[in-house]
């Protein structure tokens, strides 16, 4: 925001060199007057909420899962494991998913199947969610806040409860074999939508099957060498009852991703961060 600097006279001395307690307390109420317009007048971005995000407080939550669920070909469901405790700092995430919208004002590509405005983007690359991100100001976000803002406070499969609640997310049992527009559905107890449902979300960590055994409590940032695979999350509408639980994570190809239905929010640090 532009602000106006105000010049501020300095009275001429005296013939005694001394000026008189009338003129000080005028240069100081002048003082004043200007420091107090140009702090009224200074961006306040440190204690706004970006617009389209909703603040999380952060704190402490378990990650993951000590429950067995199964993956394709009756894999176990080891890359969940085990529920591990997780302590992250404040931080701001987009209320809906990134839409078609928000996304052509900043990307010149959309590869959308399905197009129109209000539509999620999707079958976009790890890089692309990544820099469009970075050209709004913010970030990916990792994969212990995704989980934390999905969560909601909720310790159950889902941030609903146990089982399937067809009015907070679209999947294959009702989606009808159709993607929707964002925010259809009830949001979660943080207010935010989609959070489960519609289009997997990219997140920033590499992808590794056992990073949870070793997942340090404070703000994990996932593995720190470079592997093949980053984290999607979140289930799709094309996703049978299998695939919904809040604590689902599958390696997305970051080169190639048009077999999956993938989008993407973003995040960005909050005050009282560190």
């Amino acid at each position: 925001m532009p602000f106006r600097t105000h010049a501020i006279s300095i009275l001429p001395l005296d013939k005694s060199g001394f000026q008189s307690k009338m003129d000080r307390m005028k240069i100081l109420i002048r003082y004043i007057i200007a420091g107090a317009l140009l702090l009224s007048a200074a961006p306040a971005l440190a204690s706004e909420t970006p617009e389209g995000m909703k603040r999380l407080p952060g704190g402490c939550y378990m990650m993951g899962t000590d429950k067995k669920f199964f993956y394709e070909h009756d894999e176990e469901n080891t890359r969940e494991q085990p529920a591990h405790k997780v302590c992250l700092d404040p931080f701001y995430i987009d209320i809906t998913e990134v839409t078609q919208k928000k996304w052509d004002t900043l990307m010149k590509v959309n590869n959308a199947v399905v197009q129109g405005p209000d539509y999620p983007i999707t079958h976009i690359q790890w890089h692309e969610a990544r820099a469009y991100c970075h050209r709004r100001g913010a970030r990916l976000p990792t994969e212990a806040e995704w989980e934390y803002a999905a969560r909601a406070g909720s310790v159950a499969d889902n941030p609903w409860g146990d089982g399937i609640d067809r009015d907070a997310l679209w999947y294959g049992g009702n989606s009808v074999r159709k993607l929707s527009t964002v925010g259809k559905k009830k949001p979660n107890a943080f207010g935010l939508y989609d959070m489960m449902g519609n289009v997997w979300e990219w997140v920033e960590d590499w992808y590794s099957y056992h990073y949870y055994s070793q997942s340090p409590v404070k703000n994990p940032k996932g593995p720190q060498q470079r592997v093949s695979y980053r984290v999607i999350r979140g289930a799709s509408w094309l996703d049978v009852d299998q695939n919904i639980r809040v604590t689902i994570r599958y390696p997305g190809e970051t080169d190639m991703t048009e077999d999956f239905w993938v989008g993407v929010r973003c995040a960005a640090d909050a005050p009282g961060a560190k």
